[in-house]
């Protein structure tokens, strides 16, 4: 592609997201430091698409779920940061950018490895406060309050978003704390143009905002609209407030007392108390042998564990040839592995410092042999249980993804959520932040559903100071020289697990590059509902005449993978396509 092509690109790409912001930076990439992958922009269509969603460097690449959240960490790189001030600012620019995705009154997890320092896994998750007990979400009569755990004041957890960043940061990174979080506090003070996810959000969810949020996301008394600018002056103060006090601020400042204040109207849930006895946890990556690869992720509470439980299964069935031959007997594999996998998630997972979760059982050979020796019954007697017709229940699909890699294989993978669309809609006034809904990640009752159709446990019951079970698997990849290899994470509720492991399969088992592996259609099943969905591409491949063992249901998989490898020299982000991410780079 020619220079001018090229910067055409780069030009159209960003006009459409930006307010006002210049983008220094990417010069670099219009010198030939970096490049987009060859391509006609004009056409619409794959090839297109693959200009904007992946970015091949040789320094440093990061995939975000909006350009000017990989602008901000750019933007610190070239300042003499490093990955985790990288990581910092773009988590912070991300709170700005997808306020229905995420935020600083939210949580999250982050694995950080540091070839020559070490590797670490933070637990910023929410946390249930001292009064959140199972019995404050139940009628008399045992039932669940319908809604309780999903909207308001009630459904959200002590947040970690803000003491997480903070300590990794202060750890690990290089750069003052003012010039970490210049971009996001421009982004919230100078606004930023509104884009069709955001304004779509903003527009489901404007009947249940409270007042202090239909003012930050509205325009005259209606919900602010694509293209419009999105100005958030509390939160831009709030940011002013933790570039002075740091840590403190979430201990004992007034975004504390804010949320306090606001909390007196609702029985005191969440006190000040809540906030200073919060801790982030760290502790030893998840890791394990698979596909070839040393495979660094988080612990529980975090489905880590049953994303490589899910790769041991699928490897354990290639090796037996019992298995129909083709594409079906990959789509049986696959399917088989990760309801397992699902299974155990529902029945074991949970916070292991209040429920013992069998690790090392699940990752063990025999395990992995023992569960596909039960498959395999089934398989070769073909006592398949009989589907069943289920009404599929919506899912919203937020949360959000950072992926990091440098050329010394420096890396940050990091998922970031305040649960549902706009978390509990509910904003605390004065602080521009919106409250996570995540205490519905906990297990209300043993087998009800939460907003994602999960259901869970005992084990995952609400008990104070208890972090909930999630879905986020952030995770990082070592090659056998021991050199970082990949970086990869998702958003997208239950969808997450799979939606890795579909990705690693493409680009680990089939050879695919990362940007088909990241962008080919999904394969998902989560236990309950007993039910495989397949993207709608996949049908005319896979029919339900084809499948006749499963309930079979064709539906757009939303989950979006950020991911950075490592090829030779070449470092090579891809943003997923059914995104408003890119990656960038130099």
């Amino acid at each position: 592609m020619s220079f001018y092509r090229r910067a055409n690109l780069l030009l159209v790409l960003f006009f459409v997201f930006q307010s006002c912001e210049t983008i220094p930076f990417l010069q670099d990439s219009l010198n030939g430091k970096g490049s987009f992958s060859s391509a006609i922009p004009q056409v619409e269509g794959a090839s297109a698409k693959r200009d904007r969603y992946e970015f091949i460097g040789k320094e440093i690449i990061i995939s975000s779920d909006h350009p000017l959240a990989s602008q901000a960490g750019m933007e610190v790189w070239k300042q003499g940061g490093n990955v985790v001030d990288v990581f910092a600012a773009s988590s912070f620019a991300i709170s700005v950018l997808r306020p229905h995705s995420t935020g600083l009154l939210g949580g999250g997890f982050a694995i950080v490895h540091l070839p020559a320092k070490g590797k670490w896994a933070y637990d910023f998750r929410e946390r249930s406060p001292k009064k959140g007990t199972s019995s404050f979400y139940l009628n008399p009569d045992g039932t669940v309050i319908s809604g309780k755990t999903l909207k308001g004041a009630y459904s959200a957890g002590v947040p970690g978003t803000v003491q997480g960043i903070l300590q990794i940061q202060k750890q690990h990174g290089k750069l003052p704390l003012n010039v970490v979080m210049a971009p996001a506090f421009r982004y919230a003070k100078n606004g930023f143009s509104v884009y069709g996810d955001l304004a779509l959000a903003v527009s489901k969810t404007w009947p249940d905002m409270n007042p202090a949020m239909k003012k930050v996301f509205g325009i005259d008394n209606r919900a602010i609209r694509e293209g419009e600018l999105l100005i958030q002056e509390d939160l831009a103060k709030t940011l002013e407030r933790i570039v002075e006090n740091a840590e403190k601020e979430f201990l004992e400042g007034e975004t504390v007392k804010l949320v306090s204040n606001y909390y007196s109207e609702y029985e005191n849930f969440i006190t000040e108390d809540d906030f200073k006895n919060y801790q982030v946890r760290t502790t030893e990556p998840l890791q394990s042998s698979v596909w070839g690869y040393t495979i660094l992720t988080m612990p529980p509470p975090s489905s880590g564990v049953h994303l490589i439980t899910m790769m041991n299964l699928y490897s354990e069935m290639q090796k037996r040839n019992t298995f129909p031959s083709g594409n079906v007997g990959e789509i049986i594999r696959i399917t088989e592995a990760m309801r397992v996998s699902y299974r155990d998630r529902a029945e074991l997972g949970g916070d292991p410092g209040f429920t013992n979760v069998p690790v090392s059982k699940l990752l063990s050979a025999s395990y992995a042999k023992d569960e596909t020796n039960e498959i395999e019954k089934k398989v070769v007697s073909g006592s398949w249980p009989v589907p069943k017709e289920e009404i599929k229940k919506p899912e919203a699909y937020n949360t959000t993804h950072i992926s990091i890699l440098d050329k010394d294989g420096n890396a940050v993978s990091t998922t970031q959520s305040i649960n549902g669309i706009f978390g509990a809609v509910q904003m605390v006034p004065g602080t521009g932040l919106v409250l996570n809904n995540t205490m519905d990640d906990f297990a209300i009752l043993p087998g009800v559903p939460n907003l994602y159709g999960l259901v869970g446990s005992k084990a995952n019951a609400i008990e104070p100071g208890k972090t909930p079970l999630s879905s986020m698997s952030p995770s990082i990849l070592l090659d056998g020289t021991g050199k970082t290899k990949l970086v990869i994470g998702a958003p997208g509720g239950s969808q997450i697990p799979t939606s890795i492991f579909n990705t690693l399969y493409r680009y680990l088992v089939q050879k695919e590059s990362l940007y088909e592996s990241v962008s080919y259609p999904r394969i998902h099943h989560q236990f309950q509902p007993d039910r495989v969905f397949l993207d709608p591409e996949i049908k005319e491949s896979f029919p339900q005449s084809e499948l006749p063992f499963y309930q079979v249901q064709y539906i757009r998989h939303r989950a979006k993978v950020f991911a950075v490898t490592r090829e030779g020299d070449r470092l090579i982000g891809v943003s997923d396509p059914k995104g408003e991410g890119v990656p960038l780079g130099f």
